[in-house]
């Protein structure tokens, strides 16, 4: 299978390959801590609310995760036939 293929079926996953940093490592910590003491003081309402922002917010994180990586794919392919 070419290398292209074998990333279209999933069998390389270029974030795995990524190491997490000290720096990513205390700013995940601190956005579980943050959203664990928003979850706790809120009630109902706000805690539905609350959540259906965070699933927002996941869900455009992803895009642009995603958009970041179609750039960076098509620049490697213009480096590449230069």
């Amino acid at each position: 299978m070419s290398i292209l293929q074998e990333l279209w079926y999933g069998n390389i996953r270029p974030n795995e390959d990524k190491v997490i940093t000290d720096e990513e490592k205390e700013l995940v910590s601190l956005i579980a801590k943050h959203h664990e003491t928003l979850s706790s003081s809120q009630k109902n309402n706000d805690l539905d609310v609350f959540e259906k922002y965070v699933d927002c917010f996941t869900e455009y994180a992803s895009l642009i995760e995603v958009q970041a990586f179609e750039i960076g794919f098509k620049l490697a392919v213009r480096l590449l036939n230069e």
